[in-house]
């Protein structure tokens, strides 16, 4: 049986594994961190890393390091004999959680998201009645965990969006609660950027100016200049959807010009500060990809790899910015450096790696890029044909056969996705769960 140490993509993530071996690698590390050090200390802070990492990432560790004595969905299935000292103290909140007082049980909630452990915190917090979140800020707070962990969970499945939870949320939560902020934001993402509602988007941006009124001034100096940093990122979709490019700069100059006037106190606001500031090198990247200056997107995303060296998702960034110069060897070589990175993207990163190999007609390389897609996502769908596609010609009818079986295989899960309501899968965004209020 492997051990964590057999893998070097194990132990730089060991925290997720068993909480232990904490390695500053990128900031959704230290997510972890400083929820388990808010749990032990009994603290918190209104305000968090900002990535959420779907029960997706912890199953391609796992599957990648082969460490499948660690494929639990709650942290009590986890063998005794495996775990750390620190799961064990994550273990005993766990047994007790329903004696636990609110206060408490948001930190445990916290540290499971972080985990990403999205279906247990879906069971652990039941839903509030309009009534229960009115009266209770703390209901409010879990409510809101839960229904973010809901909509991680959707994305990662393939599901239809439901944001009924984040709508009762909006409407009912406390007068002042930043939770109603936080839902109206993620609500004004996924309807103008995922489902292209333009009306729908603009009446929650309405709704968030409101609450945006009413609430930045009980927020301390370094919420409040963050939220609103995190406000026009969010909100941006609705010039972006209305291809209004002047306000699309302007908007995200304010959003650069807030981050920016960050000044943190401690550790933990540091590392926030910084992530916030790389979320928006990554969004300014897009921007300047719809404006069509691709000089502009190529440094913009070489700037962002730069500031985090030891980030997949940033290097995929960069490639995709390189395919638009037709810099075809230079992305492929950005893309197989992704792959020694670990997830989240490994098989993306090697699909497009794939891709890039076929462009420049080096056809044996193209197949091994393939093949190593499959292995880390066997529903790779697009990875099996283009397999097909090269193992027919380097004349390997055995499979090409294969990949005749398995597309069928495929095709017919695709279909039956269809006739369920699922669609295709959709990157959960890191905003606007960076203020979560406790």
């Amino acid at each position: 049986m492997f051990s964590i140490e057999s893998s070097p993509k194990a132990w730089l993530h060991q925290v997720y594994l068993d909480l232990g071996n904490f390695q500053a690698v990128s900031p959704h590390h230290y997510k972890v961190q400083f929820n388990y050090n808010h749990l032990v200390e009994q603290t918190s802070v209104p305000y968090q890393v900002q990535i959420i990492l779907p029960e997706s990432f912890r199953e391609c560790l796992i599957r990648e390091s082969g460490l499948y004595q660690y494929q639990v969905k709650n942290p009590l299935e986890l063998a005794p004999e495996l775990r750390t000292p620190r799961w064990q103290i994550l273990c005993d909140y766990l047994t007790n959680y329903s004696g636990l007082t609110k206060a408490t049980q948001i930190l445990v909630i916290r540290l499971l998201s972080s985990l990403c452990f999205h279906q247990a915190v879906v069971d652990y917090v039941p839903p509030f009645s309009e009534t229960e979140l009115k009266s209770d800020p703390n209901n409010a707070t879990l409510y809101f965990l839960r229904a973010i962990s809901n909509l991680t969970i959707e994305a990662d499945r393939y599901l239809p969006y439901n944001f009924k939870e984040l709508e009762i949320i909006a409407h009912n939560a406390p007068a002042g609660h930043i939770t109603k902020i936080l839902s109206g934001l993620q609500i004004v993402v996924q309807l103008a950027r995922t489902l292209k509602d333009l009306q729908g988007a603009e009446y929650w941006r309405e709704f968030v100016n409101k609450e945006l009124d009413s609430t930045l001034s009980s927020l301390d100096d370094f919420t409040a200049k963050l939220l609103m940093s995190v406000y026009y990122r969010s909100c941006v979709f609705v010039p972006l959807l209305k291809k209004e490019k002047e306000k699309v700069i302007a908007e995200m100059d304010l959003c650069q010009s807030y981050a920016e006037s960050l000044i943190p106190e401690n550790h933990e606001q540091e590392i926030v500060a910084y992530e916030n500031r790389s979320n928006i090198q990554e969004s300014r990247t897009k921007e300047a990809l719809w404006l069509r200056d691709f000089d502009l997107a190529e440094e913009r995303a070489r700037q962002l790899v730069e500031r985090n060296i030891s980030d997949p998702r940033y290097r995929l960034e960069l490639g995709e910015v390189l395919l638009k110069r037709e810099k075809i060897e230079e992305a492929a070589q950005v893309y197989r450096s992704a792959t020694r990175l670990g997830p989240p993207g490994t098989a993306v990163a090697w699909f497009m790696a794939g891709q890039c190999y076929q462009s420049l007609g080096d056809v044996q390389l193209a197949y091994d890029c393939y093949l190593a897609c499959l292995h880390f996502d066997p529903l790779a769908i697009s990875a099996v044909k283009r397999l097909s596609r090269v193992a027919s010609f380097l004349g390997d009818r055995k499979i090409v056969s294969w990949c005749e079986l398995r597309l069928s295989q495929l095709e017919q899960e695709k279909q039956n996705m269809v006739a369920t309501g699922s669609k295709a899968p959709a990157y959960v965004p890191a905003v606007p769960t960076l203020v979560q209020a406790s």
